[in-house]
C-alpha cells in the first residue's frame, strides 16, 4: 500500500507564484501570472513524486481563534492585491480538476489543517511531505514528517531542521516565541534573536525552564526576557499549529479522502482555453483524441500535414516520422532539453521540419541502456522511442542546432553522437555580436521581431523544463530557418570562416575535453587545507594586534571602521561608496604602498582565504569515482573569443603564487604511465601587438629570438642589455603587458609603487623605443569610435556600446577594452584553431593522448609515456606553424611533468 502523503502548503505557493511570474493576460486581458505558476509547480511536483495520496491546503478568508487571542495577529499584512484575488476562482478550479484534493476549512488557517492531517496520517502510518516554504512548519518535523521546499530543493528532516535553526523540532515552537513572527506580527522578545533564542535553548532546553531560570540572564536582553514572560504564553498559542481541527465534513473518508482523482479534461480544457494557456490545452487535446495511439495511415499522414506542433508519444509514429525526414536528406532544426528534475537526463527532443515541430515528450525516461521508456501503471511497457532518435541524430542528414554545446554535452552523457550538424544558432549569433545575450528571447526579437516570455532559473545551474520554456523553444524552432539564414547573411566572409571552421567543429573538442577530465590528489589538497588555515589563523591574529580590537575581517563595513575611524588611516587616493571609504583591493594596495602593514596582512588575507574556499575546499568535494574534476566550458559568455570555465572555474588559479603553484601541484596524471605535457604561448599578446603596430623595433626582437622584457628594461633604465637585474626585468615586464591593457600613469605608479613622475618617464622611455606602438593603440581607439567595434586579426568583432559615453568614467574603461581586445581576442583565436589542429592530428595518428584542459594560452595534454616524444616532436609545429597573417613568430614553452605545477 502507497503510504506517502504530499500536503500542499497552497496559500504559500499561490503568493510565490504571484510574485516569481511576470504579468501574463489572458486573451481578454485578465492576469493570469499566478495561476499559470502555481498550476505549474504542481504539475512539476505530479512529475517528480510517485504517490497517490495528496492534498492542497488554502487559509480560507476571515478571522481565526489566533485574532480572538490577539487582535493585531496579522495586522502588518498588506491587503491581498486585486490582480491575485481575481486569479483565485481559477486556481481553486484546476487543482480538483487535475486531480489534487482541495481543502478550504471555514475559520481554520492552512497550517492547522496541514498539521492536523499530519499527525492523523502518520498515526495511521503514512510518511508525510509538506511542500512548503513557512518556516513555522518545521515544528511539525519528525521521523515521519519532512518539509520539501520545490522552490530551492530544500529538504528539513530533523538533522535538516538542527541545522537550519540551531535547534530541534522539538524546540522550533519556543524558538519562534522567542524570537517573533514579523510576518504574523507575533512579538517575540526585544534583542532576541536566532543566535540568542539558540544560545538559551541549547543551555535550557525549552520555554519554561529557561522562564524559570531567566534571573540568571543578565544584560540588556534578559531585562527584556523577564519583561515578556507575561506576554510568551499567549505568543506561544500564536506560534503553535493546531494539531487537532474537526476535518470530518472536509474528508468524510479520513486520509482516504486524499487521494489523486482522474483529470476532468473537459474542465480543463475550457479553463485552459478561457485562460489563454495553449500548451497545456494542446496536451489536453492530445489526449482526448488519442486516447489510443494513432496508427500509420493515411488519416495519421493528412494530420500530420495539418499540424502546426505534433506530441510524439508512440514509438511507431515516430519511427515513421523519422523515416519520412530522413528519406528526404534536407534540413532539420533541433534542440534537447534536460529534465527539470535531473539536467543529467533528457526531458523533450524538439525538432523541426517543414514547419512543423515534432516534440518527444518527457513522460518517457532515459535507462541506463540508453533508451527511453514508457512510465505506465504496468511499469513493463518498453518502447525503443530513444533508438528511433538516435537513428535521427546519427543519420547523415543536415542539422541545424540550438544551443549545440549543451545539447551535445547532455548527449554525449548517453553516448549519443550527433552527426553532421551543419551550424548552431546560438554559436553564429554569439559571432554576430559577442556583446549581446545569445538568448531564446533576444534572437526572436532582434531578428523576427517576435516577443516571447523569458524564463530565469532560480537556482544555480538550474534548467528550467516547463510549458512556459517549451512554448518558447517551439517559437524559436518554428521562425529558426529565418533568423539563422538572417545571422547568415549577416556575417562578413571572415566572420562566417571563423564561425565554421573554428567555432563550430571546436564544440566536440570542449564536450571531449569536458569527459575526460583531469585528476587531482585528494591527499595533497588536504595538506594545503590545513597549511592554508594556519597561514590564515597567523594573519588573523596579526590583524588583530595591529587593530588592537577583534572583528569581522570579511565584513567590509566593520573593516572600514577599523581602518579609517579606529586606526585614522590616511584616506588620501581612497576612493568613497554609499557606505563610506572603500576598503577593496586598490584601496588596500594604495595603502600597503605607503608602507601600512595591515593593509598588506590584509591582502595576503583575502588572497588565501580565496583560494581555500574557491579551489583547496571545494574541488575536492567535486570528483567522481576516479578521482578527476570535470569543468565546463562555455564559447559564448566572453566577448573577446576567450573561453570560460565553470562549475568549477579552472582558469583563475593564480600561477605567480607560492599557493597557487602549489594548487596546481594537485592537478596530476591519471597514473605513473602517463605524464602532462604543458604547452604554453611565449608572450603572445604582445606578439601580436608588434603585429598589429609593425613596429619594426619590436618585430625584429620577436623574430630574432631576444628576451623583450630585458630589452624594455635596458631602455628605461639607461643600462646595458647584460646588466639588467631580474627586479628590472619585471618592473619591465609589468610596463610592456601594462600598456597592453591601457594602463594610465596613475595606475603603473601603483601597480610598481613608484611616484607618477617616474611612471610617467617609463612610459615615455618605452614609447621612443617603440613609436609605432603609441600610434597603433591611438589608431584602435580612434576605430572603435567611429565604427563602434574593433577586429581581432581574424576578424571577430567585439563591439563597444560605450565607446562615445558622456560619462568620462565608462568611455576610459571601454576604451581600455577596445585596446586590449584586438590582442586577447586574436591570441583566443589563435588557440583555438591550434586545438582543432592537435585534436585532428591525435585523430589521424590514432593516438591516445587527449587535451584535457585550455587556460587562455595554456593547453595542457594528457600523454602516455610511450607517446611523448611523437608529441614532444609535432606539438609546437602544430600551434605556432602556418600563421601566416602575422609579421612575428610564434613561440611556445613545452614541459613534461607528473603534474601541473611541475610544467611551471
Amino acid at each position: 500500500m502507497d503510504k506517502t502523503l504530499i500536503l500542499i502548503d497552497g496559500s504559500s505557493f499561490i503568493f510565490r507564484a504571484f510574485h516569481a511570474m511576470p504579468n501574463l493576460t489572458s486573451p481578454d486581458n485578465r492576469p493570469t501570472g499566478a495561476t499559470y505558476g502555481m498550476i505549474n509547480m504542481l504539475k512539476q511536483m505530479l512529475k517528480k513524486y510517485d504517490t497517490a495520496n495528496w492534498c492542497c491546503v488554502f487559509d480560507a478568508p476571515g478571522k481565526t481563534f489566533r485574532h480572538e487571542i490577539y487582535p493585531l495577529y496579522k495586522a502588518h499584512r498588506s491587503a491581498t492585491p486585486i490582480e491575485l484575488i481575481s486569479q483565485l476562482k481559477d486556481i481553486y478550479s484546476i487543482i480538483p480538476a487535475i486531480g489534487i484534493p482541495v481543502i478550504i476549512e471555514p475559520g481554520v488557517e492552512a497550517d492547522d489543517v496541514i498539521g492536523t492531517i499530519a499527525t492523523t496520517a502518520k498515526q495511521q502510518g503514512y510518511y508525510i511531505l509538506i511542500a512548503t516554504g513557512d518556516k513555522d512548519f518545521a515544528q511539525l518535523v519528525d521521523d515521519k514528517v519532512t518539509l520539501i521546499n520545490t522552490m530551492n530543493d530544500e529538504t528539513l528532516d530533523i538533522n535538516g531542521v538542527i541545522d537550519k535553526f540551531g535547534v530541534a523540532p522539538n524546540q522550533i515552537i519556543d524558538y519562534l516565541t522567542l524570537i517573533g513572527d514579523s510576518i504574523d506580527n507575533v512579538p517575540g522578545i526585544d534583542k532576541c534573536g536566532p543566535k540568542t533564542a539558540n544560545k538559551w535553548l541549547n543551555q535550557y532546553g525549552n520555554l519554561p525552564n529557561l522562564i524559570a531560570n531567566a534571573d540568571h540572564i543578565t544584560g540588556i536582553v534578559g531585562q527584556n526576557l523577564r519583561n515578556s514572560i507575561s506576554w510568551l504564553t499567549t505568543a506561544k498559542k500564536l506560534i503553535t499549529i493546531q494539531t487537532n481541527i474537526d476535518l470530518a465534513h472536509a474528508m468524510p473518508d479520513g486520509i482516504a479522502s486524499l487521494t489523486l482523482k482522474p483529470a476532468n479534461k473537459a474542465v480543463l480544457s475550457d479553463i485552459y482555453t478561457e485562460l489563454g494557456f495553449k500548451t497545456w490545452l494542446k496536451q489536453i487535446s492530445e489526449e482526448i483524441a488519442n486516447k489510443e495511439p494513432r496508427k500509420i495511415n493515411t488519416e495519421l499522414k493528412e494530420s500530420l500535414n495539418n499540424e502546426e506542433v505534433v506530441y510524439i508519444n508512440d514509438y511507431k509514429e515516430l519511427n515513421y516520422i523519422v523515416d519520412s525526414i530522413i528519406s528526404t536528406n534536407s534540413m532539420v532544426y533541433f534542440y534537447v532539453l534536460p529534465s527539470v528534475s535531473d539536467a543529467t537526463k533528457i526531458g523533450y527532443v524538439l525538432f523541426s521540419k517543414n514547419n512543423k515541430i515534432y516534440i518527444v515528450s518527457n513522460n518517457y525516461q532515459l535507462s541506463n541502456e540508453g533508451e527511453l521508456f514508457s512510465i505506465n501503471d504496468s511499469g513493463d511497457h518498453y518502447h525503443n522511442l530513444f533508438k528511433t532518435i538516435i537513428k535521427l541524430f546519427e543519420s547523415n542528414l543536415p542539422k541545424i542546432s540550438i544551443n549545440y554545446k549543451d545539447t551535445l554535452s547532455l548527449c554525449r552523457k548517453h553516448n549519443l553522437t550527433i552527426n553532421n550538424v551543419r551550424g548552431d544558432l546560438t554559436l553564429a549569433h554569439y559571432v554576430l555580436n559577442s556583446k549581446v545575450p545569445h538568448t531564446i528571447q533576444y534572437m526572436c526579437k532582434e531578428l523576427a521581431d517576435i516577443d516571447i516570455l523569458e524564463v530565469k532559473s532560480r537556482q544555480k545551474n538550474e534548467v528550467i523544463n516547463s510549458d512556459l520554456i517549451l512554448d518558447n523553444i517551439t517559437t524559436l524552432l518554428k521562425h529558426s530557418p529565418l533568423i539563422y539564414s538572417l545571422i547568415e547573411s549577416k556575417l562578413e566572409p571572415d566572420e562566417s570562416a571563423l564561425y565554421k571552421n573554428i567555432e563550430l567543429p571546436l564544440v566536440n573538442i570542449l564536450v571531449d575535453i569536458e569527459n575526460v577530465g583531469i585528476k587531482i590528489d585528494i591527499q595533497k589538497f588536504k595538506v594545503i587545507e590545513t597549511e592554508l588555515s594556519k597561514q590564515l589563523n597567523l594573519l588573523e591574529n596579526k590583524i588583530y594586534y595591529l587593530s588592537d580590537c577583534v572583528f569581522n575581517i570579511n565584513s567590509p563595513k566593520q573593516l572600514q571602521d577599523v581602518l579609517f575611524n579606529r586606526l585614522k588611516l590616511s584616506t588620501n587616493r581612497i576612493k568613497k561608496n554609499t557606505q563610506g571609504f572603500s576598503t577593496n583591493e586598490d584601496s588596500l594596495k594604495n595603502l600597503s604602498s605607503q608602507g601600512i602593514e595591515i593593509a598588506a596582512h590584509l591582502l595576503e588575507y583575502r588572497t588565501l582565504s580565496k583560494l581555500l574556499n574557491t579551489y583547496v575546499c571545494k574541488l575536492p568535494l567535486l570528483i567522481d569515482s576516479s578521482s578527476k574534476i570535470h569543468t565546463t566550458f562555455d564559447q559564448t559568455q566572453v566577448a573577446s573569443g576567450r573561453l570560460s570555465s565553470r562549475d568549477p572555474n579552472l582558469q583563475n588559479i593564480p600561477i605567480k603564487s607560492e599557493w597557487g603553484h602549489k594548487i596546481r601541484q594537485c592537478f596530476t596524471a591519471d597514473d605513473d604511465n602517463h605524464v602532462l605535457i604543458c604547452a604554453d604561448y611565449s608572450q603572445i599578446e604582445l606578439r601580436i601587438l608588434a603585429h598589429f603596430s609593425q613596429d619594426e623595433n619590436l618585430i625584429e626582437a620577436f623574430n630574432n629570438n631576444q628576451d623583450i622584457h630585458s630589452i624594455t628594461a635596458s631602455e628605461i633604465f639607461h643600462k646595458s642589455f647584460s646588466a639588467v637585474t631580474r627586479d628590472e626585468r619585471r618592473y619591465a615586464k609589468t610596463i610592456n603587458f601594462s600598456l597592453l591593457y591601457g594602463k594610465t600613469i596613475y595606475g603603473l605608479a601603483l601597480e610598481l609603487n613608484i611616484d607618477r613622475a617616474t611612471a610617467k618617464s617609463y612610459i615615455d622611455t618605452y614609447f621612443n623605443k617603440y613609436p609605432k606602438i603609441l600610434s597603433c593603440l591611438e589608431n584602435i581607439k580612434s576605430f572603435a569610435r567611429s565604427h563602434g567595434y574593433v577586429k581581432t586579426l581574424f576578424g571577430r568583432k567585439i563591439y563597444l556600446p560605450n565607446i562615445n559615453s558622456n560619462n568620462k568614467i565608462v568611455r576610459e574603461a571601454e576604451e581600455r577594452v577596445a585596446l586590449n581586445s584586438p590582442m586577447q581576442g586574436t591570441s583566443a583565436d589563435i588557440i583555438k584553431i591550434a586545438m582543432c589542429r592537435i585534436h585532428k592530428w591525435f585523430t589521424e595518428n590514432n593516438l591516445a593522448s587527449k587535451i584535457i584542459l585550455q587556460v587562455h594560452d595554456e593547453l595542457i595534454i594528457h600523454t602516455p609515456k610511450h607517446e611523448i616524444d611523437i608529441i614532444k616532436n609535432n606539438l609546437s609545429n602544430l600551434m605556432t606553424e602556418n600563421f601566416t597573417e602575422l609579421s612575428v613568430k610564434l613561440t611556445t614553452d613545452i614541459k613534461i611533468a607528473h603534474n601541473w605545477g611541475e610544467a611551471h
